[in-house]
């Protein structure tokens, strides 16, 4: 199915929401109800939300994660653009970890011309993805499949990963927030990324316009972890002070 315009624009509504109704989502996106209930049905037959009375929700309960089936499919220009803008962070001879969001696989397809690096990650995508490529090292975590966001959990994730040191740790986060910094919906999530941030020497953030002013259960590591922090579009005055006092560097992606 190929989503247009506005079923994109409500896809990326919805994976902000833990409901929301038909009648919000015609005045967000100037359509008729009737015109979004069509909408709606589109999209939840092909798996991308679930239809709740009244409206829809791609969210799971309580947790703010959503399937990583709607994530591959949401703000996927702007992913591209932050992937390729974190290129000039690879050198041959390193090694690092990958989280297991969408954002962090666009980066994948751009290391096809590297031979001398290694990749650790628990996602099961990425995993698929770097499984693509013959001229590097690539090693997929075991652990708990935690189905919904498609990657392995665990201890058995936190004591795999805990055994390498390496030179940069690649994520995203499901909000990113003043108060809490990059943060997630789950904690088995949050663990297995700080045990990530806590074996390397650099932490770089990719994160969208859409996940900033989002506070949910856990978070990463604070704001002052961060190395570098890139993003979509240029974030408030309040973010950019608080970067800068924590000496982060933010890259806006052109």
């Amino acid at each position: 199915m190929l989503i247009d315009e506005r079923k994109q624009e409500i896809l990326s509504i919805t994976s902000e929401r833990t409901y929301i109704s038909v009648e919000e989502l015609a005045k967000l996106v100037y359509a008729s109800p009737a015109t979004i209930r069509r909408d709606l049905a589109d999209l939840a037959n092909a798996g991308l939300i679930k239809r709740v009375r009244g409206g829809a929700s791609v969210l799971a309960p309580n947790t703010g994660e959503v399937s990583t089936l709607i994530r591959r499919k949401t703000n996927v220009l702007e992913k591209k653009r932050i992937a390729q803008s974190a290129l000039k962070y690879f050198h041959e001879g390193e090694s690092y970890f990958f989280d297991s969001s969408t954002t962090v696989g666009q980066v994948i397809p751009l290391l096809k011309h590297f031979t001398d690096i290694t990749v650790i990650t628990n996602g099961f995508d990425n995993a698929t993805s770097l499984s693509n490529f013959v001229n590097f090292s690539s090693y997929m975590a075991p652990g708990i499949i935690s189905s919904n966001v498609c990657s392995a959990v665990g201890p058995d994730t936190v004591q795999f990963v805990s055994r390498f040191y390496v030179d940069a740790f690649f994520f995203s986060c499901r909000g990113f927030s003043l108060e809490a910094g990059p943060n997630e919906g789950t904690i088995e999530q949050q663990r297995v990324k700080a045990a990530m941030a806590s074996r390397a020497r650099k932490l770089v953030c990719l994160v969208d316009h859409t996940k900033f002013n989002r506070t949910l259960l856990s978070s990463d590591c604070a704001i002052a972890d961060i190395d570098v922090l890139i993003t979509d579009k240029e974030p408030s005055e309040d973010y950019k002070e608080a970067l800068l006092r924590a000496n982060v560097e933010l890259i806006v992606a052109d």
